[in-house]
């Protein structure tokens, strides 16, 4: 006797019919389930939700074609293997009940031996579908909590990029787009009690998503407490390798720019760690200076040796600062093609139209150029006013 607590809709409207396979199956260890017309069979499957169904075709009340069409409907992505049991036999009637939903045919006086290899296939695959219920139930519950923890990591990014100094003002112009749920780059700026001087920081961590995103966690705060007390860009840079190098594994890093504008002194000083380097543009995106790569990557190598070295550039007219990540770079069209440094350059050499700044142009070329379906990495483009 196979030891199984498989259930068996068993439906015909011959009552012994019914109990010859009713008498054959129970020894072997099946619950069996009696229906006696295809309305009283689709009742039955609400109720008792059978694991494998016996079908007749035809029936008063409703034939076997109509009920199996409900009861596929009732079971909807779960998969109930049915087979027809029918006096109907050509080849045309076994290709219609297939079509109709059944999942097998055996026609009618029923060679139990047969119908009884046909079960135990059929059960070897309910058998596989239930272990697979259970791994995608358990998936589900991974990937709930997943989605859980991917919107609080959101909800703090946002919070971070929040803050009152970080976006309101004017003169602060930022675009930004994660490739996955979360980003890894994050740009934030801070306005000091004297409106005249400006800190401000991109960050582009090591891939996307939210591990990218754990690596900018501990920055942000940095940041804003260091730019609070008026720090200097070289110890900003130094204090926040400082930080990374102790707590990130050796293959995650983050590419920075760091920097402050003081207007007063028409002066804008730069700390750049192998991100894209900066631009300062005119009013008409005439290109006055290209900022210098200082430095490695935060969190790539100790204190001893990290340079923090900064470069500073005086201004004499009213000019945008632009930069941004390196996925501005390498966003790709439809046919592959990356936006590269070409496409930059591209930008910076067009005509801009009446108070329109460099940041709309590049950010209207990159929009235009993308393939918006096939994100390779995350986008930050960041421009501040100095006026």
């Amino acid at each position: 006797m196979i030891e199984n607590d498989i259930k068996i809709l068993v439906v015909d409207d011959t009552p012994v019919n019914v109990k010859i396979i009713q008498k054959f199956l129970e020894p072997k260890g099946f619950d069996v389930i009696c229906a006696v017309n295809g309305e009283d069979a689709v009742e039955k499957f609400a109720e008792e939700r059978p694991d494998i169904i016996l079908m007749d075709v035809m029936m008063p009340v409703k034939d076997g074609y109509e009920a199996t069409k409900e009861i596929k409907e009732l079971a909807g992505n779960t998969w109930v293997p049915l087979i027809f049991l029918s006096a109907k036999s050509t080849v045309e009637d076994q290709i219609f009940g297939i079509e109709a939903g059944g999942d097998d045919y055996l026609t009618k006086p029923v060679d139990l031996n047969m119908l009884e290899a046909k079960l135990n296939a059929m059960m070897r695959i309910v058998e596989m579908q239930r272990k697979l219920n259970v791994v995608t139930e358990k998936l589900q519950i991974f990937a709930d909590k997943a989605s859980a923890e991917i919107d609080l990591a959101k909800n703090l990014m946002a919070r971070m990029g929040e803050r009152k100094e970080n976006v309101d003002s004017d003169d602060v112009q930022l675009f930004a787009e994660a490739a996955d749920d979360i980003s890894g780059d994050l740009a934030l700026t801070f306005q000091c009690e004297a409106p005249s001087k400006r800190y401000f920081i991109l960050v582009d961590a090591t891939g996307h998503g939210l591990t990218a995103a754990i690596s900018l966690v501990p920055l942000s705060q940095l940041f804003y407490h260091l730019a609070g007390r008026g720090e200097s860009v070289s110890d900003i840079a130094a204090q926040m390798n400082t930080r990374l190098y102790s707590i990130l594994p050796p293959d995650r890093f983050v590419a920075a720019t760091i920097g402050f504008i003081d207007q007063e002194q028409k002066t804008i000083e730069v700390w750049n760690g192998a991100n894209p380097v900066p631009q300062l543009l005119s009013r008409k995106g005439e290109l006055l200076h290209s900022f210098k790569l200082t430095s490695f990557c935060l969190g790539v190598i100790d204190g001893a040796v990290f340079s923090s070295q900064t470069e500073i550039v005086k201004y004499d007219e009213d000019c945008e600062l632009l930069f941004f990540s390196d996925g501005v770079i390498d966003a790709k069209n439809e046919e592959g093609q990356i936006f590269g440094n070409d496409g930059i350059t591209s930008s910076l050499k067009s005509p801009l139209q009446s108070g329109q700044l460099m940041f709309d142009k590049i950010k209207d070329d990159l929009n235009q150029f993308r393939d918006h379906d096939n994100k390779v990495d995350d986008i930050c483009l960041l421009s501040i006013n100095c006026r």
